[in-house]
């Protein structure tokens, strides 16, 4: 074959390779989707449905198995200031919590600020679950204590005036005048307010980062970790007792 001849043929077939690598460009002009509807009519794999059912069957049962007894139906509705599933979840917290931090950092919690809207479902009459308290707290929320000053801690009184919502509280006992938002009595750890003082408070890291517009737990003093779940908080005190007791016990009310 003729030299020249080869090159040239050389060539061309490097060129055509190297043209035919060129990225082509590329546009999507429609796109479509159907939806799929998650419901009765899917049908379970067989392979898939035996190999999880000992699993599922032995987490329904661990979730399911009778920790303690409601004697009554506790909702964070039944009260105007407080209600008795609020009280509950606050005396709880400080319960397992206090002797935890204590240890921990040899100091004592004042008082615990919680939120009304962090309850996501009631305590129904009958056995009380682990199921039950993931159906309460169904988010990972940690409980933290934080050390506030005594103008954060006005801060958090004058938003508990301010929204007049029973937002779970507990070791704190507020009265307020109802027309005038105005502070008839306020008692902390069964002692009054003293301007100077700080104060370690009890709550969860969702509310110390600003959460339900709690912005007075930001950038506190000093923050606590406790390394304790709010729901884990819940399942080791319906573990350690028989019945639940609570009462609405006007720690936040309205002035008579």
């Amino acid at each position: 074959m003729n030299t020249k001849f080869y090159k040239l043929l050389t060539g061309l077939f490097c060129l055509i390779i190297v043209c035919s690598c060129k990225q082509q460009s590329v546009s999507v002009n429609k796109i479509s989707a159907i939806q799929q509807k998650i419901d009765s009519t899917i049908i379970a794999d067989k392979a898939i449905d035996s190999f999880i059912t000992p699993f599922r069957d032995h987490l329904n049962k661990t979730l399911d198995a009778t920790l303690c007894i409601a004697t009554v139906d506790l909702t964070k509705h039944d009260g105007e200031l407080e209600s008795k599933l609020g009280n509950l979840t606050a005396d709880i917290s400080l319960h397992q919590v206090e002797p935890i931090f204590k240890k921990r950092y040899n100091k004592e919690i004042d008082f615990v600020l919680l939120n009304h809207g962090g309850i996501r479902a009631p305590i129904l009459k009958g056995p009380v679950t682990a199921r039950t308290a993931f159906e309460v707290m169904p988010f990972e929320n940690e409980l933290v204590v934080v050390e506030l000053s005594y103008e954060k801690v006005q801060e958090l009184v004058s938003y508990l005036i301010e929204k007049q919502r029973a937002h779970p509280v507990s070791n704190l006992r507020l009265s307020i005048v109802k027309q005038s938002k105005e502070v008839q009595k306020l008692i902390i750890n069964g002692e009054p307010l003293q301007n100077g003082k700080t104060y370690l408070v009890l709550t969860t890291d969702y509310l110390q980062q600003g959460g339900d517009s709690m912005n007075f737990f930001k950038d506190p003093i000093q923050l606590y970790k406790t390394d304790y779940k709010f729901r884990n908080a819940l399942i080791d005190y319906f573990k350690s007792i028989d019945t639940l007791k609570v009462q609405l016990d006007k720690r936040m009310r309205y002035a008579e």
